[in-house]
Order: C-alpha cells, then sequence, then structure tokens
C-alpha cells in the first residue's frame, strides 16, 4: 500500500539506473546507487520521525508511540543511533515553520490515495504533485477519500513454527494479545499474518505476540482502507509509476492506496 514507506512495509524502494560497462564502472556505480539509496531511506525515516514529534507529542519516545514506532522502523532499517538523534534535535530546533498537510486522490477504476507531506510551503507542494497527478490519470480529490480509510495499527508476525492447528491458533492468539482481526499476510513472506488494532494499543499488541514467540517483523500505523480495488496491467504500471515519482519529492512523506 506503500510506494516507498510505503504499502505497509516502511521501506523505500527507489528506481535503479543502468550501470557503466568496465567492471570498475561497474562497481563505482553500484555503490553510488546503494550510497544515494540509503541516503534517500535515511531521509525518508528522518521525515518520519519529524512528523511523529509534529503530530504526536514530542521528542520523548516513552510519552509518544508514535515517535517509538518511527525510531523502531527506522533501527530496521539500520540507520545509525547517531543519526536518528541527530534528526530528532533537528526537529526539536527546526525554525522552518513546516507543517503537515495532507492530500487526497483519485485514480483509474476506483483507485484512492492519501498523500502525507511536511512541508514549509503548502502551495509549493501542492504543485509539485498536481503536475505528477496529472500526468498519470489521477486528479486530487480533497475531502473525499480518507473517510474511506481507518486508521490503526498493523502488525506483521510470523507464528513460532512448532505451532499446531495455525490458523486456529493464531485466530485465538489474536483475540488474547487485543487485536480486533487478523488474516494472511499475501504482500510479505509466506507465512507470516497481519494483526490489526487500535492505534494506541499497537506497542501492547506487538510485546504480547513476542512473548508468545512470533517473530515480529514490524509494527506501525497505517490507512487500512474498506474496499480494495484491482486495476488493470496498464493502471497498475502508470499509478506504479506515479507513485515512484511522488516519493521522490523531498516534502512527501508517505503514501497510501486501496490497491490490491
Amino acid at each position: 500500500m506503500l510506494a516507498g514507506l510505503l504499502r505497509n512495509s516502511s521501506l523505500l524502494f527507489l528506481p535503479r539506473r543502468f550501470a557503466g560497462h568496465s567492471k570498475w564502472s561497474n562497481i563505482k556505480h553500484i555503490k553510488a546507487e546503494k550510497d544515494s539509496q540509503r541516503s534517500a531511506l535515511f531521509a525518508k525515516l528522518c521525515q518520519r520521525m519529524k512528523v511523529a514529534i509534529k503530530d504526536g507529542g514530542g521528542a520523548n519516545p516513552e510519552l509518544n508511540l508514535q515517535l517509538a514506532q518511527a525510531i523502531e522502523v527506522a533501527k530496521k532499517q539500520n540507520m545509525p543511533i547517531t543519526s536518528i538523534q541527530s534528526c530528532i534535535k533537528s526537529a526539536q530546533t527546526d525554525k522552518s515553520n513546516s507543517q503537515i498537510h495532507w492530500f487526497e486522490a483519485r485514480g483509474p477504476s476506483g483507485c484512492l490515495m492519501i498523500i502525507q507531506t511536511l512541508t514549509d510551503n503548502h502551495k509549493r507542494t501542492r504543485d509539485a504533485i498536481a503536475t505528477l497527478i496529472k500526468k498519470h490519470k489521477v486528479l486530487f480529490a480533497d475531502r473525499s477519500v480518507r473517510h474511506m480509510f481507518l486508521q490503526k495499527g498493523e502488525i506483521i508476525a510470523t507464528p513460532p513454527p512448532d505451532l499446531n492447528n495455525i490458523e486456529e491458533a493464531v485466530v485465538d492468539h489474536a483475540i488474547e494479545c487485543g487485536a480486533e482481526e487478523v488474516f494472511p499476510d499475501d504482500e510479505g513472506e509466506e507465512g507470516g499474518y497481519k494483526f490489526i488494532c487500535e492505534q494506541n494499543v499497537l506497542n501492547i499488541v506487538s510485546s504480547k505476540l513476542q512473548v508468545l514467540k512470533y517473530n515480529v517483523k514490524s509494527a506501525d500505523f497505517n490507512f487500512i482502507p474498506t474496499t480494495k480495488v484491482e486495476l488493470s496491467d496498464k493502471d497498475m504500471e502508470i499509478i506504479s509509476k506515479l507513485m515512484d515519482k511522488l516519493i521522490e519529492l523531498p516534502d512527501v512523506v508517505s503514501l497510501y492506496d486501496n490497491i490490491v
């Protein structure tokens, strides 16, 4: 669902580029590409922490669940602790007057998108997004999309390998841990499950699953669509390209969609 920090995974996937012809040139280009992707990923992770501080209540992760989850995601992506601390410090001393803004859009076959941004210039950001979406069969749909998503906590975890009657046991564990629903994670690795819960109990549910020997892959906040749509191959290619372009915009933090 997120493209970039997107499709629920908090990972940033950037377009590949072709390397040169010689072996040394290949090595240089591959390293440069990886360094560039790593830098872009860390920049987006830092944005998420800044959004959490502005939106979630301060720079203390013990008192700000949203920040705690953003830090946890950053750690899992091997972002250095010093970089995390530097990002939090810069958010506290930021005088740019950056604000969180949300944009909503509709595309072909009923696909919906929610775009989260952090910007000090709303018009600049809106114009940049508008330029991209108009080229990809998508239009703004302000204030008519977000009500079709639920803001929830989402945990992706795999059950212990020695579990008997897995499906029945996973449901029992979901109830025991306080999750609202659970279903197989079709987008992730085989054997994984998604546990959905209220945002304010995300850490509690995650911790209880770990006590039950689940391998928790991620625990984060998400916009979950009430209805999903399936796109044709042609439309999916167009929307995928749009998502790649959007997440490359400096002000865009996260994308959410209702695409299967």
